[in-house]
């Protein structure tokens, strides 16, 4: 299926559900009660913090007109949902069309039969967003929320009576690197005889170029079925990496009496990846796995954020933290996401949706159509080197986890399996042994990581992961103390060293890349985990720029501190012990308008491209007038970066920015503008209370509340587009209510 209409704009959404709406569905049925909304959309906007957990556990409803055009008939009509959270109920002009449990998996629906070519149409959805205990993760406590509504995009397909309903471009690479292609595809037929067809299957490269080209005999049964191309040599093509991800287009055309009937357009990319007891290999490179874990949640929203966030999302980890690896935890996310992390080379540890609880026979069914559905949806995507097939953190259960591996397998052989523990001693049906580690608590105590065999409790060393670390044993807020906030830094640091110093252990990715809102269960008594090491508005705290300063100082130099050189903030009128995280050779320090020396990258964390440079001690006396401080950074004997602290610091500026500054007028299209508060040096001031008020002007609206408080010298917020259809410009005015600093005004294009 090729040339999906996307269906997000103009939705009317009710908070709850009322049988009359079904009966009384028509084209001039009353609108009233009804609310206007685009997609994506959350059935209920949450304050930052300290809200009920239950209050977007509702049955709401959605509702949706759209035309068919008469020349369509005889067309298949297709629905795709790509997320709504968590279980749904789907009407077409009063008529029951299905329905669909699972908030995180993509679900296609055939609405043909109720459908009235050439007038007006009336979708309707009867959405639950309680957690059922016969949908994961449900079923017990779970540490997240997962909202409700429509959340992700809806597309639309007209296609003939038979159509390709997916192709998973399966191949393999020989020994001489080249490429043997095989594509599986598969076929929804609603004609009565088998058909003889032929499938013509193109590879392009991304400046347009052909480079292989196969046609291939076909059968096309009644109903469901696929076919399996024949191998055919590609010959050599450029692999995909995660410093150079190249990506291929696969076109695949159905041709039935030699007419084009249907075609297929995905993108993909080669490359081989292998999971061993001594470490991952990409391309026959190995590689240090070095990442995080990912909650897709926004603060008010929740999960109802459009491709420009989701996608920036991806950028934020590969870039801004410097990280090769993400774990889309606990669940399957969207495909802009994966998307994103296909074009920049971020590999992804995908998983079905789950939390500790396993369920019975129904529960269980669900979760062997998460793993069929995740493997058969994003088996493209060259990002993607795992499957976690175990919901996480659960108990041994052999007869479950046998079929999800088995499932696994038969879908696709060639990907490594795993899933997520956290005791010792688990059975392992999968590939890798995948740990949640969190052994290392804090300054006091001296455990990092466990040795692998003291986990598994075998007698050989096996492909072993940290899948978590840190996290909930040491939460930290970006308006912490600057000790808190650095030992924070300081175990990421010893975590990540420790586990590239150690063969057996592939990588170990962090309790987690941003903070997330969960259940009064968890968190710290607001309903926030302030695990991340970002805050939630995806906002730096000292820990990220740990993990940025490991990236190359060609790609961009870092040097940040982990303080900002006040005598008062550390105790005991000390500006020391300090953290320079930093991809220079080594530092310059000045106190006093002296110099202390020069100082090295520290020898605790050897196994980082660039450890830190710690400064442990350094005398300093209440009486004397304090003068600041330089730091200055080289590479090679070059002086490339310089940072200065003052004695006088004081509030100056306002620093505002938007991630992106062009927005489409078609669909609404979401972006963040961040705020921080500076000094005149230019470095951020924590602990400034800025209330902050904004304004939007033209078509965009704000996504959460007008006024809101900086949380650590620092905020951001999330502006949409209308979907108006009008392009155009539009802006947004910052104002701060507690200080004379002038408005900062931002623009956009919209178009």
């Amino acid at each position: 299926m090729n040339n999906p209409i996307l269906l997000s704009n103009s939705w009317y959404f009710k908070p709850q559900f009322c049988q009359e709406d079904l009966s009384h569905f028509d084209a001039d049925a009353d609108c009233g009660g009804w609310q206007k909304v685009n997609l994506p959309h959350t059935v209920k906007e949450l304050p930052f913090n300290c809200f009920s957990h239950d209050e977007t556990a509702m049955i709401s409803s959605y509702r949706k007109d759209f035309t068919i055009p008469a020349e369509a008939a005889g067309k298949r009509i297709i629905l795709r949902f790509d997320g709504v959270m968590a279980y749904y109920d789907l009407y077409c002009n009063g008529i029951r069309i299905g329905d669909h449990r699972g908030g995180y998996s993509i679900s296609f629906m055939d609405i043909t039969e109720a459908v009235r070519y050439g007038a007006v149409n009336h979708l309707f959805l009867k959405v639950d967003s309680t957690e059922r205990n016969d949908i994961p993760p449900f079923g017990y406590i779970v540490d997240f929320l997962t909202y409700g509504g429509i959340y992700r995009d809806v597309y639309l397909y007209m296609t003939e009576q038979t159509y390709i309903s997916n192709v998973m471009a399966r191949y393999r690479l020989e020994d001489d690197w080249s490429l043997t292609l095989y594509p599986e595809v598969f076929f929804h037929s609603h004609e009565t005889a088998g058909r003889e067809a032929s499938i013509c299957c193109r590879l392009i490269r991304q400046d347009g170029t052909t480079v292989f080209s196969h046609t291939e005999s076909c059968s096309v049964a009644e109903g469901e079925s696929s076919f399996q191309m024949s191998p055919v040599s590609a010959g050599m093509v450029d692999l995909w990496d995660i410093d150079a991800p190249v990506l291929y287009t696969v076109e695949t055309e159905l041709l039935i009496d030699g007419h084009i009937v249907d075609s297929h357009s995905t993108k993909t990319g080669f490359r081989k990846t292998e999971c061993t007891s001594h470490g991952f290999y990409l391309n026959g490179q190995k590689i240090k796995l070095r990442g995080v874990n990912r909650h897709q949640c926004y603060p008010y929203v929740g999960y109802a954020m459009g491709r420009g966030v989701q996608r920036k999302d991806a950028e934020l980890i590969r870039y801004d933290m410097a990280c090769n690896t993400v774990r889309t935890s606990h669940y399957m996310q969207s495909q802009y996401f994966l998307e994103r992390c296909d074009e920049i080379g971020l590999l992804v540890f995908e998983e079905i949706p789950g939390w500790h609880y396993i369920g019975g026979e129904v529960y269980q069914n669900v979760v062997i159509n998460d793993v069929k559905m995740m493997i058969t949806m994003d088996y493209n995507h060259p990002s993607i080197f795992i499957w976690g097939v175990r919901l996480n953190e659960s108990n041994d259960c052999p007869e479950l986890y046998t079929r999800t591996n088995e499932l696994a397998k038969r879908l696709d052989p060639d990907r490594a399996t795993t899933g997520v523990r956290y005791f010792k001693g688990s059975e392992l049906k999968e590939d890798v042994y995948a740990i949640n580690d969190f052994c290392h608590k804090g300054p006091k105590r001296e455990d990092v990581l466990q040795s692998q065999r003291q986990v598994t409790g075998l007698d050989h060393d096996v492909p072993y992961l940290v899948s978590e670390f840190c996290g909930h044993v040491y939460p930290c807020k970006p308006w912490d103390n600057e000790n808190v906030r650095e030992e924070h830094a300081r175990m990421h640091a010893r975590v990540q060293s420790r586990a590239a110093c150690t063969d057996n252990i592939m990588g170990a990715l962090a309790w987690c890349a941003f903070d997330y809102q969960t259940h009064g269960d968890y968190g710290s008594g607001d309903k926030i985990c302030y695990h991340g090491i970002m805050d939630m508005f995806r906002m730096p705290k000292f820990a990220s720029y740990l993990y940025r300063s490991q990236k190359d100082p060609s790609e961009e130099v870092v040097l940040e501190t982990t303080s900002v050189f006040s005598r008062g903030e550390k105790g005991d009128n000390k500006v020391a012990p300090v953290m320079i995280m930093t991809n220079c050779d080594f530092i310059e320090v000045e106190l006093y308008g002296n110099s202390i020396g020069r100082f090295y990258p520290s020898n605790n964390y050897v196994g980082l491209p660039h450890p830190p440079i710690e400064i442990s001690t350094h005398d300093s006396f209440w009486i004397e007038v304090w003068q600041g401080a330089v730091i200055t950074g080289f590479i090679g004997n070059q002086k490339v970066a310089e940072r200065r602290f003052v004695r006088d610091a004081r509030l100056t500026t306002l620093e505002a920015a938007a991630d992106q500054s062009e927005l489409s007028s078609e669909y609404a299209d979401d972006t963040r503008v961040t705020l921080r508060f500076l000094d005149q040096e230019g470095n951020l001031l924590p602990y400034y209370p800025g209330i902050i008020k904004v304004a939007c002007h033209g078509d965009i609206e704000l996504r959460g509340p007008e006024i809101f408080p900086a949380m650590g010298g620092m905020s951001a917020f999330w502006i949409r587009t209308t979907a108006a259809g009008r392009p155009g410009t539009a802006s947004v005015t910052i104002h701060t209510l507690n200080s004379d600093l002038p408005d900062q005004i931002v623009e956009f294009s919209i178009v």
